[in-house]
């Protein structure tokens, strides 16, 4: 992207809780991320239009007879990165049909 635009990038690593508020203090200029686009982030930010395409998958175990449905994850434990769209998905629509959503940093 910077070869594309013609201009010098620093890369900084930052958690994804700050990485809103870092753009708006101006101690960043640019957000590179899988951020989905929501209501509440284009109230406060401007997106670009897809740069790639990052799909949401469900990773488990090589042997795991687990499949992505209500059925099968019901009881189980899905780990999401805290603050993000997957998170707010599996607290709305799978938490309350039992399966436990662990946020993580």
């Amino acid at each position: 992207l910077c070869k594309r635009i013609n201009t010098q990038c620093t890369f900084v690593e930052n958690p994804l809780d700050a990485l809103i508020p870092s753009l708006k203090a101006k101690k960043i200029d640019a957000i590179m991320s899988s951020l989905s686009i929501t209501e509440k982030r284009q109230q406060e930010i401007a997106f670009t239009d897809k740069l790639y395409a990052a799909d949401s998958r469900l990773v488990v175990a090589k042997n795991s007879d687990i499949q992505p449905t209500v059925a099968s994850l019901k009881g189980k434990r899905v780990g999401v990165l805290q603050g993000t769209t997957q998170e707010t998905f599996g607290n709305e629509h799978w938490a309350p049909k039992g399966i436990e959503i662990v946020s993580y940093q």
